[in-house]
């Protein structure tokens, strides 16, 4: 974005390109830098009106204990005055820098391109390159033609196929089946297609391997819902490992992708910086002044929610 600058009588505020920048007014050039810092440094920015009736654009941090201008600021804001006249400009500096905050904070999990590819229609119905890909991966198994077949129908252009695996179902009991994790759901087609269940990515919790309690030569998937632990079984371990992963993925995908991260610090570590605070004051190591303002600073740290 471009650089947007805010000049008053005793700062100058810039930001932009990823940046916030604080400058003291000087006789000679730009004058003295007192903040220069990554929107990702900075917790929150909020515009308040003071006892005094001045108007301040107060600049909160995420590190405790940065140095403003050589002095700890131990979680007290920086203040910006602005004049009234100013104060339009103000709110929407400080709307744009909450929005880069929270835009900072956002979840990012590293994926390669999972936008699903147009199907090909042939002699024998639609096929697509993911399915081809992920079947092709697993162990070939005699008899699961007629089951990939239907998966090719069964895939919606909404999803993406991650893995395929033969397995016995265990938990529930319906056999021998193709198993497949989309970036949706999880499915189950029996090989003989009687039967095709499906479980939505975000009612899973999570996936695992392990060794089977019946024989040592087979591996177990477990697919846990939160209620129900569905168990899946086959003898190549690999194919169930490949799984697990797959549907794990899946499921940090639909809960985290895009996501707010909770504020850095949080309540917990404030309310814990707060103890601190008191414990040093009652030992006589923290004055009254600094009491009130490092505490001041902490309690005005918090999500303006609480």
């Amino acid at each position: 974005m471009d650089i947007v600058e805010l000049r008053t009588p005793t700062a100058i505020l810039r930001h932009g390109r990823g940046r916030l920048v604080v400058l003291r007014p000087g006789t000679e050039g730009e004058g003295e830098a007192v903040l220069d810092v990554p929107i990702s440094d900075l917790l929150k920015a909020r515009l308040n009106r003071r006892a005094d009736d001045a108007v301040v654009i107060e600049i909160y941090l995420r590190d405790p204990a940065p140095l403003l201008v050589g002095v700890p600021a131990d979680r007290t804001p920086l203040p910006v005055l602005i004049a009234e006249h100013d104060v339009p400009a103000a709110t929407e500096i400080v709307a744009q820098l909450n929005t880069q905050i929270l835009a900072a904070r956002r979840v990012e999990i590293e994926q390669p391109d999972l936008t699903p590819p147009a199907p090909t229609w042939g002699r024998n119905g639609p096929t697509r390159e993911d399915v081809d890909a992920a079947t092709h991966r697993m162990t070939p198994r005699r008899g699961a033609g007629q089951a990939v077949a239907a998966l090719q129908r069964y895939v919606t252009p909404d999803e993406y196929l991650l893995e395929t695996a033969v397995v016995a179902a265990r938990v529930p009991d319906t056999g021998q089946g193709l198993l497949a994790a989309t970036t949706t759901r999880l499915l189950f087609i029996a090989l003989d297609l009687r039967v095709a269940h499906e479980l939505p990515v975000p009612a899973v919790l999570w996936a695992r391997t392990g060794a089977d309690r019946e024989s040592d030569m087979r591996t177990v998937l477990s697919v846990h819902d939160g209620f129900l632990t569905l168990e899946f079984v086959a003898g190549e371990r690999a194919d169930l490992e490949r799984m697990a992963r797959a549907v794990n993925f899946a499921v940090r995908l639909e809960a985290a992708h895009g996501a707010i991260a909770p504020p850095d610090p949080g309540v917990s570590t404030l309310y814990a910086e707060w103890e601190l605070l008191v414990e040093r004051h009652s030992l006589g190591m923290v004055d009254e002044s600094q009491f009130q303002r490092f505490g001041r600073g902490i309690l005005r740290s918090l999500p303006d929610r609480c």
